[in-house]
């Protein structure tokens, strides 16, 4: 049928250029970008799968930062720690001297002052340690100054919960002893666990919390507890004892509250704060409060003073090996997670990188189709000419 007014050749010539110039616009855009994928119309699926592998790779690549600046500080702590040690057997070594008979009285008040001075430098290389703002052998490193919380969390992985938690401890010449008293404590509604369904709340009778100034904590099967021997109640409670057990004092307390001699009557409620077992296992690297040297001096008792100061030194070298234990810690997490990005990165360039070869060799196709398509819509146009020659 020879027509002019529809011309069906020219129209699906031009869709076919149409279809072509979309796919070779693609092309050339995965080609520009690197990317096969640029919006999620061309991989909707793929897009999400590499969308998760993008957070994985830049959580794993900041972990890896985060390590390198934790073994920064460990290796700044191990440091300072290294000097103190230095300095506790420069201790011992006039102490031994001192302990001498073939000394005079004022040899050794020489020797003392000397002895006073290096007990003096060591507070002070606790107070003057710091790395970026936080003070790492004063017993604050984990916290806010005055806090008591020496240990320290890094985020050394991309996801949640992927930390490495160090205690830098309190090198203080007057912490090295444990004082069996934790901070002050406000515990509020404990919830009946006994199934009456009746809470049970600690207050004054009058809805004021009761404060627990002085709890003592001790060491047993279940971890370190903290036992309140008298905690008086509201009305109807005011006659019980109650024991409430503390877990992971360093990370906040969670009580767990029983009526005392009664362990089916339980309750559970939370508190905060840093705990201070009285098992001695909170004692700094000192192992003693030697804080009395820094003014009397090594005293006469020089065989008392040689053994808390080898316990001193023990302590110490003991700390710097939990510091170097880190480090090496710490240098594999950062080769592992350089490892695992590596492999991520990998698996996420499969799925949206552009390949190279196959984009060429469709675009030199496109180009080919696009140049033959114009060509045959020309023809397509020029096949209605042919009506006019049955017009003359």
């Amino acid at each position: 049928m020879t027509v002019i007014n529809s011309n069906s050749a020219a129209m699906l010539t031009a869709n076919s250029i149409n279809q072509n110039d979309r796919a070779m616009t693609s092309t050339m855009e995965r080609l520009s970008t690197g990317k096969r994928i640029n919006s999620a119309a061309d991989d909707a699926a793929g897009l999400a799968i590499a969308t998760k592998m993008t957070a994985q790779v830049r959580g794993l690549d900041q972990a890896g930062r985060n390590a390198n600046n934790a073994t920064s500080m460990v290796q700044l702590a191990d440091g300072a720690a290294e000097q103190i040690s230095n300095i506790l057997q420069r201790m011992r070594e006039i102490v031994v001297q001192a302990a001498d008979g073939s000394n005079s009285v004022s040899d050794r008040a020489v020797l003392d002052v000397e002895f006073k001075e290096a007990a003096e430098e060591i507070d002070r290389i606790v107070d003057v340690t710091e790395f970026n703002g936080k003070k790492l052998l004063n017993g604050d490193a984990g916290g806010i100054a005055d806090s008591g919380e020496a240990r320290v969390s890094f985020q050394i992985g991309a996801n949640a919960g992927q930390k490495l938690t160090v205690d830098f401890g309190d090198f203080n010449l007057a912490a090295g002893a444990a004082t069996g008293v934790g901070e002050t404590y406000t515990i509020g509604v404990l919830n009946d666990l006994s199934g009456t369904g009746q809470p049970l709340t600690f207050n004054d009778g009058q809805g004021n919390s009761i404060s627990v100034a002085s709890t003592t904590y001790t060491n047993d099967a279940a971890g370190d507890a903290a036992q309140i021997a008298a905690l008086q109640g509201a009305a109807g409670y005011s006659d019980l004892a109650y024991t409430v057990a503390a877990t992971d004092p360093a990370g906040g307390l969670v009580w767990t509250a029983k009526e005392f001699g009664n362990t089916s009557f339980a309750a559970t409620s939370s508190g905060s704060g840093t705990a201070i077992p009285a098992d001695g296992s909170n004692a700094g690297p000192m192992g003693a409060n030697i804080s009395s040297y820094k003014t009397t001096g090594m005293g006469s008792d020089y065989d008392a003073t040689l053994t808390a100061i080898d316990v001193s030194i023990g302590g110490v070298a003991t700390q710097r090996a939990t510091f170097g234990a880190t480090m090496n810690r710490l240098e594999y997490a950062v080769d592992n997670l350089a490892s695992s990005s590596l492999a991520t990165a990998t698996a996420r360039g499969r799925i949206e990188d552009a390949n190279y070869a196959t984009e060429t060799t469709s675009l030199a196709r496109s180009q080919i189709i696009a140049q033959a398509g114009t060509a045959m819509l020309a023809q397509a146009n020029q096949k209605s000419q042919s009506v006019l020659s049955l017009l003359q």
